[in-house]
């Protein structure tokens, strides 16, 4: 696991230098757009079936939670957790303050280890932010954190995908789990869903 730890480093400074140090001031610049990404947040949005827990798994400043808990028919409680310290600030400070509580500085990787049973309605995670080697442990314990009836929403933007030469978010995760995924296509992100069902619960722990 030690041997990871360069790779997260650098990720971080990266993305810290890209999503702040030239910041002048863009809200939207700690979550990667230029402009109010409003048709994917409402791609999103669609995925949101019922009330309870969502949270964000790499959450920049907590953008899109907002736009979930504003926009959504059902009434959510929000969560985020980022690696990097002034994103999870203005999350607290700016974007949703009635739910500081809920956002937390953490690597993802580190997070979901310590997130209770059964706890959360909805996960929205990107596998690229973590490792390709940590990931099936990773999601091993999102599913274990996801409630019953609840849905993991993984999603990687296009952009990414080619960089990379993958061709949907469904080839980060462990076949087992791929096979399970409903897949959702948009002109921006790859989306792949995994509902937690009664009959997955013993393979699921």
């Amino acid at each position: 696991m030690v041997a990871h730890e360069e790779w997260y480093g650098v990720k971080k400074r990266k993305l810290k230098e890209m999503y702040w140090t030239k910041n002048e001031d863009n809200p939207y610049l700690p979550n990667g757009f230029l402009v109010y990404p409003h048709e994917i947040y409402d791609f999103f949005l669609s995925f949101i079936d019922h009330s309870g827990r969502v949270i964000d798994l790499g959450c920049g400043n907590g953008l899109l939670l907002k736009h979930l808990v504003e926009n959504s028919r059902y009434e959510l409680i929000p969560y985020g957790v980022d690696f990097i310290e002034e994103s999870i600030e203005q999350a607290k400070r700016e974007i949703l303050p009635r739910f500081a509580d809920n956002f937390v500085v953490a690597n993802v990787r580190d997070y979901v280890r310590e997130m209770p049973n059964e706890y959360f309605d909805f996960v929205f995670f990107d596998p690229y932010n973590v490792h390709p080697e940590d990931i099936t442990e990773t999601v091993k314990h999102l599913i274990r954190a996801c409630k019953t009836g609840g849905r993991l929403i993984f999603y990687t933007y296009h952009d990414v995908l080619e960089s990379l030469n993958i061709g949907w978010v469904g080839d980060f995760l462990p076949v087992d789990i791929k096979r399970k995924l409903k897949r959702f296509d948009h002109p921006e992100v790859s989306v792949g869903v995994f509902k937690k069902e009664k009959a997955n619960r013993g393979s699921e722990k």
